[in-house]
């Protein structure tokens, strides 16, 4: 009689140790143990095709496959009777299924798993093919054209992506250099900068408050509107009597009422706590700008 350690009773049935001891369980199998080492236990030959056969499993090595096909069940005296019916009809089942059937089921389970992985290339396939043509529509989109002519700039957008581009100036016949993608990128940034809006002391002696949407607003220093008009701002810029500083709102998840004030002097970041909007008053403003001037005049 042959014996066969748990481990490789595992590899012949392409199984783990835990699956193993669950199968015996349920087939009311008992361990033998190895004769010249008690602590090992084994089975025989016997109960490894016992298994394979009742759970649908191929014998490692192409020897093994041969003599599964051609096992014979034992009498059912000779094993204990299973633990569930289920498996004494599969045990039934299995006596009367041929080689041919066996490699024919081997087959087909290969091909289910060559199908599985065609599908999955072909989704891998479908993603590149987009990527690819999403990279040559941005590659070929036309780009803008700036044509200088008397001291004035003229948007052109070529029919054909092509490297340059001949303008008829003068009768002669000259080419515009094509714009990087990255100078396109930095003039639509240009273009659709929005600058914070500016209060400036003005030389006749009055403040101008500058929007760069609005244009001059005819707004009155330390008025309702002024203070109303600080709560749809989120930042602003003051150049008053003493000196100069930015501003912009607290957030804390959200913006909130309070605003900080900070410039950049000699490469060193300074940054104050303004106020609420409220508290926005033109003398206050001047305070500040002159507090940021005293770091300058120290300097």
């Amino acid at each position: 009689m042959t014996l066969f350690p748990l481990m490789e009773c595992c590899e012949l049935l392409a199984i783990d140790p835990k699956t193993l001891r669950h199968w015996l369980k349920q087939a009311t199998m008992s361990l033998s143990v190895h004769p010249l080492d008690g602590r090992r236990k084994c089975l025989t030959w016997e109960q490894v095709q016992h298994l394979a056969i009742l759970h649908d499993r191929m014998l490692k090595g192409e020897e093994a496959r041969l003599t599964t096909t051609m096992v014979q069940i034992p009498p059912l005296g000779a094993l204990q009777e299973p633990a569930h019916p289920q498996m004494m009809s599969r045990v039934i089942v299995r006596k009367s299924t041929s080689p041919g059937e066996l490699e024919e089921r081997d087959l087909s389970q290969k091909l289910t798993h060559l199908q599985t992985q065609v599908e999955v290339l072909q989704r891998r396939l479908v993603l590149l093919t987009q990527d690819l043509l999403e990279a040559r529509e941005a590659q070929l989109e036309p780009p803008n054209l700036f044509v200088q002519q008397a001291g004035e700039q003229e948007i052109m957008r070529p029919e054909n992506p092509i490297t340059s581009v001949p303008i008829q100036q003068g009768g002669a016949t000259s080419r515009v250099r094509r714009l990087h993608p990255a100078e396109q990128r930095a003039q639509q940034r240009a273009l659709t900068l929005v600058l914070p809006a500016l209060i400036e002391y003005g030389a006749a002696g009055s403040y101008i408050i500058i929007s760069s949407q609005e244009g001059e607003l005819p707004l009155i220093p330390d008025s309702p509107e002024w203070f109303d008009w600080f709560k749809t701002l989120s930042s602003f810029r003051f150049v008053g009597k003493c000196g100069r500083f930015g501003t912009t709102r607290g957030y804390k998840l959200r913006p909130t009422r309070t605003w900080y004030a900070y410039r950049t002097i000699h490469q060193h970041d300074y940054k104050h706590y303004l106020g609420l909007s409220e508290h926005l008053t033109i003398a206050h403003l001047e305070a500040m700008a002159a507090k940021f001037q005293s770091y300058v005049d120290t300097l």
